[in-house]
């Protein structure tokens, strides 16, 4: 049970819709006040108004595991095949590396993360004045969140302006785009004040806000991105061996742990119980449904769900569907169906394959296609786990004993072999490396990391090179690609706020 999502975040849709305006929410009951006292001068007058504009950035955040995670991370990434649309399709530009400033889904993920930017940096300002116990959580919470928008900018657009409070029309025009090392000691920043001002755990009534372990996890995480692409910072990766340990070592029956059964992690009952930090949903016709499955599926049968899926136009590439992912390998039939089996009849309906994963087959309660109650992750702690084994196998240059017992934790629960030290794959380095990799591939596919792991990893032009070519209609003529298909566009609205001031990213109109 969500319980700061049943009271908070409606109300705080409205309140982060307004800009932040002065609604007054209790409970679940909205109350509007009059419109004359409608603005942010009129509210945040007590800690209950405060801690609702902290729901109004956890609000803003709804729209994350759609609009970064799934249409540009995962449709980027080799874990979809799409080939060229016949017609114009923003999912089949971004997988093909077609994308120009006037791609619209670009506009979009860029607006939804610097609308968590914006309600973060009011809410700090707001907040000034108070000095009730929980000053530190709230400031905590909005810097974590804000911190979890800018990972996204940084990575997917580079230098991007940093902003660390409100602006006027005016001012914003002359922010400059910061270098990306600046930007990401800016993050870094952010996560530390959060991991020392947030509480390790919270009572059922604030299950599933940020944590301090979670601020640790995701610093542990940025890390380890600075330690790869592109800043290749070494310094950066003792830094994420202890954020990780300290994580790892706060694992518990209370915290966050490695499920016995994979597919337990993705039910609704189990939100809030294995992983680090989730994006909270909740079904009920209420705008605060999950809609990852039915973006993700492709056909789904009244007894899975009363709601058709979207139905986008790709398939999932040989290296899931196929052979080289084992059947004995139970993350897969978690992950993935292309046999549909009725439960009443026994008939057995040969389907297009498809992720569903997020979908719990015949759950009730839900009201439309964008209405799934179960959560989506941000930082799982089998994340953590293999983080951690390849920071430990990056420090020694080597597959050391204790990085194989991290990365056989994952395996074991996965029903598969665990590897020894005598294992091919942990014969050098690059062995283990690719095995790492491998093992993040399948332990998250279809939840937004394989593009981000490619890139800090210095794999993703080798890797996708090889994959556009092997599986687009172009063939071997697909185009090789470079450093600037590492990176989007600036959209083009942006470009248009202050024409000339921001140079676009190189290799882009």
């Amino acid at each position: 049970m969500k319980a700061f999502t049943l009271k908070n975040l409606a109300c705080a849709a409205a309140i982060g819709a307004a800009g932040l305006l002065g609604t007054g929410c209790k409970e679940d009951i909205l109350s509007i006040q009059p419109i004359a006292n409608n603005t942010v001068d009129g509210f945040y007058q007590n800690e209950i108004q405060v801690n609702q504009g902290v729901m109004a950035i956890y609000n803003g955040c709804l729209s994350l595991p759609e609009s970064s995670y799934w249409f540009l991370a995962e449709f980027r990434s080799d874990n979809i095949a799409a080939d060229v649309a016949t017609v114009q399709r923003d999912y089949s530009d971004v997988s093909n590396f077609n994308t120009t400033s006037q791609t619209q889904q670009l506009q979009s993920t860029w607006t939804d993360l610097f609308e968590i930017v914006y309600r973060a940096n009011v809410l700090q300002e707001r907040m000034q004045p108070f000095t009730f116990a929980r000053v530190n959580q709230f400031k905590g919470e909005a810097r974590f969140l804000r911190a979890l928008a800018y990972f996204d900018l940084v990575r997917y657009w580079g230098a991007v302006p940093i902003v660390d409070k409100t602006l006027s029309i005016a001012d914003s025009k002359t922010v400059p785009r910061a270098p990306v090392a600046d930007v990401y000691k800016f993050i870094v920043d952010d996560l530390k004040f959060a991991a020392d001002n947030l509480p390790a755990s919270y009572v059922a009534a604030d299950k599933g806000r940020a944590t301090k372990w979670a601020a640790k996890a995701l610093l542990g995480k940025v890390y380890m991105t600075m330690y790869g692409y592109p800043l290749r910072d070494a310094t950066a990766l003792p830094l994420a061996k202890q954020q990780l340990a300290d994580v790892y070592a706060a694992a518990g029956s209370s915290t966050f742990s490695v499920a016995q059964n994979y597919a337990d992690i993705f039910k609704s009952a189990n939100d809030n119980k294995y992983a680090v930090f989730e994006i909270q949903f909740q079904s009920g016709n209420t705008g605060l449904g999950n809609p990852i499955p039915w973006q993700q599926g492709q056909v789904f049968p009244t007894f899975w769900s009363p709601f058709t899926a979207f139905a986008a136009d790709f398939t999932l590439p040989p290296a899931l569907f196929g052979a080289n992912w084992p059947k004995a390998d139970k993350r897969k039939a978690a992950t993935l169906d292309s046999v549909i089996r009725n439960p009443t009849t026994g008939a057995i309906t040969q389907a297009r394959p498809q992720f569903t994963k997020f979908l719990e087959k015949g759950v009730a309660g839900v009201q439309s296609r964008v209405d799934y109650p179960n959560n989506f992750f941000i930082m799982r702690f089998e994340d953590v786990v293999l983080l951690y084994a390849e920071a430990l196998t990056e420090e020694a240059g080597a597959a050391t004993p204790q990085a194989i017992s991290l990365v056989n934790q994952i395996r074991t629960r996965a029903g598969i072999a665990a590897f020894t030290s005598a294992s091919p794959q942990a014969a050098s380095l690059a062995a283990f490396r690719a095995a790492i990799l491998n093992e993040r591939r399948y332990e998250f596919v279809a939840e937004g990391q394989r593009w981000h792991d490619l890139v800090r990893t210095g794999n993703a032009i080798s890797v996708m090179t090889a994959f556009k070519r092997a599986t687009t209609a172009a063939g071997a003529n697909f185009r090789q690609l470079d450093d600037h298909d590492l990176l989007f566009p600036i959209p083009i609205l942006e470009l248009r706020i202050n024409p000339g001031f921001w140079q676009q990213n190189p290799g882009y109109n």
